[in-house]
């Protein structure tokens, strides 16, 4: 696995140095720029376009935008997988870095939002990072870089990755490929995903302060 990693890293500092995704990174948004790319470079221009979107969300860019081109490139159907795959090596790549690489530079430098986040996360790591993918607010890039640093389970991780990219990777390729063109069944499913999130984030977030709560109160009887 290590010798992988580094081929890997390899192959994108040759990417990067050779000028082969600066293009793409910097017409990333212009969607006619993208679809006469594609045009020219064919099956390359394909795979560089997915690692250029690759190494904008990990470097922090927003995943919408990402649902939203692929969504215009390859339709409904086609560009929700191809986004939510993005995004998901997009973050498994984070959280590989900082569990291999920057864990204990992010303890020394953040110690006190490290311990925070590991106690949040300590029980039942599916559902809280679960919470934390539904919510339409924080760092996704933050959220990678934590899960990796203080051990999330990679299961548990990738799963409620999932799980939480689908409501959203959903509404914006839609929008992307265009409302008219859609199945109506689709859009009512990503209505009714987006409103399923927001609840089941309110239970969560309801059973962790419930947890906290109780904790509290055996420690004040000790």
């Amino acid at each position: 696995m290590k010798w992988l990693k580094w081929v890997l890293v390899a192959l994108l500092v040759a990417l990067l140095l050779t000028g082969g995704l600066n293009p793409i990174l910097e017409h990333l948004s212009d969607k006619n720029w993208l679809s006469q790319y594609l045009r020219y470079h064919g099956w390359t221009g394909h795979a560089l376009v997915a690692i250029a979107a690759m190494l904008f969300v990990g470097l922090g860019g927003p995943r919408q935008a990402v649902a939203f081109m692929f969504g215009y490139i390859y339709g409904v159907t086609v560009g929700l997988l191809v986004a939510i795959g993005v995004c998901l090596l997009a973050a498994m790549g984070n959280y590989l870095a900082a569990r291999m690489v920057f864990a204990h530079m992010l303890a020394r430098r953040f110690p006190i939002r490290m311990h925070k986040f590991n106690q949040f996360a300590s029980r039942a790591p599916f559902m809280k990072i679960l919470t934390l993918r539904l919510l339409p607010v924080g760092s996704n890039l933050v959220t990678n870089l934590l899960s990796g640093s203080v051990g999330v389970p990679l299961p548990a991780f990738l799963g409620a990755s999932v799980l939480g990219y689908f409501p959203q990777t959903l509404v914006f390729t839609l929008v992307g490929g265009g409302i008219n063109a859609a199945d109506h069944s689709m859009i009512y499913l990503s209505v009714g995903l987006s409103l399923l999130s927001f609840v089941l984030t309110g239970l969560i977030y309801r059973d962790h302060l419930k947890h906290k709560l109780s904790k509290l109160n055996v420690e004040s009887n000790i």
